[in-house]
């Protein structure tokens, strides 16, 4: 009988230091825009929010704010 699962050889991807969130927020304020709408491909729109909430919240300056209209999601800068 075939097993339901299968092994592949690989190595475990080391931790990132700096999360894609934060990378996203340090960008955006980089653009100096008031304001721009924010999409990440492959992700659902809550785990957006949910990320960039936490980003935004262990950033020592609160120079950023996250804003949600329906299903789309914004960063605001210059609070």
């Amino acid at each position: 009988m075939a097993k339901p699962y299968k092994f592949t050889p690989s190595d475990v991807p080391a931790r990132r230091t700096n999360s894609l969130y934060a990378e996203i927020v340090s960008d955006f304020l980089a653009q100096g825009a008031e304001s721009m709408e924010v999409s990440l491909e492959g992700v659902k729109p809550e785990t957006l929010r949910a990320g960039l909430r936490t980003a935004i919240k262990s950033r020592e300056e609160q120079d950023v704010r996250l804003v949600q209209r329906g299903e789309k999601t914004y960063l605001v800068g210059g609070v």
